[in-house]
Order: C-alpha cells, then sequence, then structure tokens
C-alpha cells in the first residue's frame, strides 16, 4: 500500500512538534525515520497509524484520504521503541502478536502469522534472537 503523507503539521498545545512535512512512501518500500530525539519521528508514525491526528494536513492510503479513519480502519502497526514489548514473549512472538489478535475474520492462519514474522526478523537481521 502506498502511504503519503501531504503538507502535516502537528502542535501540542502551542508546541510545533511536526511542522510541513511531506513523505511519499511507494507500496513495499522499506524506509527508515532518522533524527534527533524529539525530532517528531514517533509522532509521524503515530499519525500515520491514527494515533494521534494532524493540526494540518492529509495522510493517504493510495488515493484514499486516512486521516479521519479510526486506528482499527487503518489497519497499521509498529512496535514502539520502548516499553512496549512483552516480556514473558519471545520476539518472534512480539512480532507476530499484531496478526495474532486480529479478529478470527481477518486473522491468517497461524503458519502463514508465523512465516510473516520469521520474514520480517529476517529482513532486519534478527533472525537469531
Amino acid at each position: 500500500m502506498e502511504v503519503r503523507v501531504q503538507n502535516i503539521r502537528k502542535e501540542f498545545g502551542r508546541f510545533p512538534a511536526l511542522e510541513d512535512v511531506s513523505l511519499d512512501i511507494r507500496s513495499g518500500e522499506l524506509i527508515a525515520l532518522l533524527g534527533p530525539s524529539g525530532s517528531g519521528k514517533t509522532t509521524l508514525l503515530r499519525l500515520v497509524a491514527g494515533l494521534e491526528s494532524p493540526t494540518e494536513g492529509t495522510i493517504f492510503f493510495g488515493d484514499e484520504d486516512a486521516s479521519k479513519k479510526t486506528v482499527q480502519q487503518r489497519n497499521i502497526g509498529f512496535v514502539f521503541q520502548h516499553y512496549a514489548l512483552f516480556r514473558h514473549m519471545t520476539v518472534l512472538d512480539n512480532v507476530a502478536f499484531g496478526l495474532k489478535v486480529r479478529p478470527a475474520k481477518r486473522r491468517p492462519a497461524a503458519a502463514d502469522i508465523r512465516r510473516r514474522a520469521v520474514d520480517l526478523l529476517e529482513l532486519v537481521q534478527l533472525s537469531g534472537l
């Protein structure tokens, strides 16, 4: 799925966390957001996932405006940098968690979930953990 962030601004109170951010991510493309602490990386991810609403600007999934969609409607997931892993679960189980908790109608088969999680761990060179 193509994701397009267009002229996003996000303010927390009077603090501008993001100002006029635009980004195009092609379907299947792997990107990395790099920057110092406080530069807005997590805020941008939270906006795309629907955990925050932009002050200004639009987020598109393909040609569809996703800016007003709920978190559930967006079907986007990401792993937080800190404090969001389940310590009692393996790395593989943490990566697979989002698919495992989907509603039954949308949940892939267990073997498919495992394969997809293994593929992702191999992609980021963490398959040995």
